[in-house]
């Protein structure tokens, strides 16, 4: 859905079902009722590597087995999670999946439904993750075009 679709605000949750993103989604419910936005809450799948997809000396980056309509069966329980969670405290929102990198699904989520908030969980990382840059809710709030509450 698009910005221009609905009048209301949206909030982009990124959420992996560990206790920070459980408080990164209550932190967007609250925020989703206080303002009157929508919640879209973001569950990302990984990609996995393989050797000559193509069969001509290739290493390319897919989802294994192909990818159902509706997402990736191990990602249903999250998503399903997520829009009980939604649906419980009377929200306006929906659960969407992606696959790779979740700090890239999550800002693109972010850009195609004109978010005006994102809000994820902060997940503590080693300095060797930090370095790498593998810390989620920095880079995200390094490269978000909106406002991004980082939950503890």
């Amino acid at each position: 859905m698009s910005a221009a679709e609905d009048d209301a605000p949206t909030i982009v949750v990124g959420y992996d079902g560990r206790e920070p993103a459980e408080h990164a989604l209550e932190q967007a419910i609250q925020n989703a009722r206080e303002t009157g936005a929508r919640v879209v809450a973001v569950v990302v799948g990984n990609l996995v590597a393989s050797a000559d997809p193509y069969g001509i000396g290739s290493v390319g980056w897919e989802y294994f087995p192909p990818v159902p309509e509706g997402g990736p069966p191990e990602l249903q329980p999250l998503l399903n999670g997520a829009r009980e969670r939604l649906e419980a405290a009377g929200v306006d929102g929906e659960a969407v999946w992606g696959l790779g990198d979740p700090a890239t699904e999550i800002l693109r989520i972010a850009e195609e439904t004109g978010a005006k908030q994102i809000v994820v969980g902060h997940h503590h990382h080693s300095a060797l993750g930090r370095l790498l840059g593998t810390d989620v809710d920095a880079r995200i709030a390094d490269a978000a075009g909106c406002d991004v509450i980082v939950t503890p």
